[in-house]
């Protein structure tokens, strides 16, 4: 399990591969990754005002969940690639600003 807390700010330089368990980023925390973010099993949960951005893409794997929660935003600046589970009431943004 990972949890970024409220108001942390946390720069991952590389790829992500999430394996098992969940990630979770709370209220007014921020999370980046330099690389891509996959997730095999378990889950990516943005609690409210989070932030994450992803510089390449987001792979949802089979049995993997990514839940953004309101308001907050998830960027992602390659494609987003969902055969899992993916569910919204935040802001997703696809692409380069």
């Amino acid at each position: 399990m990972v949890h970024v807390q409220e108001g942390a700010v946390v720069v991952i330089d590389g790829d992500v591969l999430s394996s098992d368990g969940d990630i979770r980023v709370y209220d007014g925390a921020s999370l980046r990754c330099t690389g891509s973010f996959r997730l095999l099993l378990g889950g990516l949960y943005m609690e409210r005002t989070s932030q994450l951005t992803i510089e390449r893409n987001l792979v949802i794997d089979r049995f993997g969940i990514c839940w953004r929660y309101a308001p907050g935003a998830l960027s992602v600046y390659g494609v987003i690639r969902n055969n899992g589970y993916l569910n919204n009431e935040g802001e997703i943004n696809i692409g380069r600003p």
